[in-house]
């Protein structure tokens, strides 16, 4: 789902607000993915409550989506690196947390290649969270524009 320019409006708190969707597109499909600017950000629907994170792994960049949520667990896992990060506070619940063969295959390159020796030796960072809220039985998503 991508935005256009219709869909967003500013606050006055320096958070820019962007409509996504109505909330019954969540009832069928409860992860979402959409395009905000430049940003991919997964949508979690857990029960009423909706969360947003940014869709790229803080490790390498690489797609949450691709192993999707547990709502359990409320958490968002990275299949690449096996990283595991809470939904709604962005926290590290796991950090690459790599084993057997995979573990193996990072020792090995990290033997031979300087980056990804750094790669894999890179501090636990947070996976960043978006507010939403719900106005009109429609969902937005706002994103801290600082200042």
């Amino acid at each position: 789902m991508e935005n256009n320019k219709d869909d967003i409006e500013a606050s006055d708190n320096n958070i820019l607000w962007t409509k996504l969707s109505d909330l019954k597109s969540f009832d069928e499909n409860p992860q979402q993915l959409v395009k905000v600017k430049r940003d991919q950000i997964l949508v979690v629907k857990d029960k009423d409550e909706f969360y947003a994170v940014n869709n790229r792994c803080p490790h390498m960049g690489l797609s949450l989506h691709a192993a999707g949520c547990t709502i359990e667990d409320k958490t968002v896992h990275c299949k690449f690196h096996s990283s595991t990060f809470s939904y709604e506070s962005g926290e590290v619940k796991e950090w690459l947390n790599v084993k057997g063969f995979e573990k193996f295959m990072v020792w090995l390159f990290s033997k031979f290649d300087d980056d990804a020796k750094k790669m894999m030796s890179m501090e636990p960072t947070p996976v960043e969270t978006f507010q939403t809220k719900v106005e009109d039985d429609v969902l937005y998503v706002g994103i801290d524009m600082g200042g």
